[in-house]
C-alpha cells in the first residue's frame, strides 16, 4: 500500500501543471469535467497544490475521514481569539491525501467519488427542477399580485405584505425562541443556536418562506426527507436587522444573529427547525456611585 501511495503523489507531484499562483484551499476543479472524463481520482488528488491547507470540516467530507482519523494527522491552528472561538485545525492536503489512500485504498477512493459525484448529479437535478418551479410561482405572483407589490416597504427586509396574521405571529414567536437559544460556549464565544417547532403544515411552511401559494413545496430543494434552505434572517423573522440582537449586560456584550439561518422542514413529522450563528461585541456599562 505504501508503494501505491508513494507512486501516486510522486506521479502527482512531478506534473508541473499542478502547481499555479492560487493556494487557498477550497479553490477545487470541477469535478463534473472529470466525471466526464473518467479520471476521478487523479483530479481528486490534483484538485489542490499539495501544500494547501484544508480545515478539519472539509477534510472530513473531501477525504471520506473521521475524526479518530484525523487525531494523528499533523495540522497547523489558525485563527480563534475572544468572540470567535477556538482555533480552527488545518491539515496539508498532501498529508490528508495519504491518510485517505492509505484507509480506502485507491479503489476505495474512486468508489466513494463515484457514489458522491452520482449524489451531486441527483441533487443538481432536484434544484434545477425547484428553479423551474420558483420561475413559475413567480409569474404567476407578478401577474396577480402588481398592486400589493408596490405596497410594500421597500427599505427594509420585513415579513412579507401578504402574511396573515397567524404568520406575523409565528415569526415573532420564532425570533424570541430564538433569542432564548442564545449564549455562550466554554471558550466564551457565541453559542450555535437551535430551535424545533412541530406541527408546522406544508402551507404554514411555504407561507412563512414567502411562498405561500407552492402548497405542494414544488419550488423547494429536497435532500432526503427534509427541505432546506439558507435564508434571510430579518426575512424570516419579520423585523429589522437591528431587532435581531441580545444584550448580556453581565458580561457586557451584544450578541446579533447572523443574517442568514439554516431552516429545515420534514413534511412527514411536520417539524420545522431553525438555527444559526450569532456575531458579538463588547458592549460599554456604566455605573454611578452616590
Amino acid at each position: 500500500m505504501n508503494d501505491l501511495l508513494g507512486h501516486e503523489l510522486r506521479k502527482a507531484l512531478s506534473d508541473h501543471s499542478n502547481y499555479n499562483n492560487n493556494h487557498v484551499s477550497g479553490q477545487r476543479k470541477n469535478r463534473a469535467a472529470a466525471a466526464a472524463t473518467g479520471d476521478l481520482f487523479d483530479e481528486w488528488v490534483n484538485e489542490l497544490d499539495f501544500h494547501d491547507m484544508v480545515s478539519s470540516k472539509e477534510a472530513k467530507k473531501e477525504y471520506f475521514l473521521t475524526a479518530d482519523d484525523l487525531a494523528n494527522v499533523r495540522y497547523e491552528p489558525i485563527g480563534g481569539g475572544f468572540g470567535i472561538g477556538p482555533p480552527t485545525k488545518c491539515y496539508l492536503h498532501e498529508h490528508l491525501v495519504k491518510t485517505s489512500v492509505r484507509k480506502h485504498g485507491r479503489a476505495g477512493v474512486v468508489k466513494k467519488l463515484e457514489a458522491r459525484n452520482k449524489r451531486e448529479e441527483k441533487k443538481r437535478m432536484r434544484e434545477e427542477q425547484a428553479e423551474q418551479a420558483r420561475k413559475r410561482l413567480k409569474t404567476i405572483t407578478n401577474t396577480s399580485a402588481d398592486g400589493a407589490a408596490a405596497a410594500a416597504t421597500a427599505t427594509t427586509k420585513t415579513a412579507s405584505a401578504s402574511d396573515t396574521q397567524e404568520i406575523k405571529n409565528l415569526r415573532k414567536g420564532l425570533l424570541k425562541m430564538a433569542k432564548e437559544n442564545m449564549g455562550f460556549q466554554m471558550s466564551g464565544a457565541p453559542k450555535n443556536w437551535k430551535i424545533e417547532v412541530p406541527g408546522i403544515s406544508k402551507a404554514t411552511f411555504a407561507a412563512l418562506m414567502g411562498r405561500p401559494t407552492d402548497v405542494d413545496l414544488e419550488s423547494f430543494v429536497k435532500k432526503g426527507a427534509y427541505y432546506k434552505e439558507q435564508y434571510d434572517a430579518s426575512t424570516l423573522f419579520g423585523t429589522y436587522e437591528a431587532q435581531l440582537t441580545k444584550d448580556f449586560n453581565r458580561e457586557c456584550v451584544t450578541q446579533n444573529i447572523g443574517p442568514y439561518v439554516s431552516v429545515r422542514y420534514k413534511p412527514s413529522t411536520m417539524e420545522l427547525s431553525i438555527s444559526g450563528y450569532a456575531e458579538m461585541y463588547a458592549t460599554m456599562s456604566y455605573r454611578l456611585f452616590g
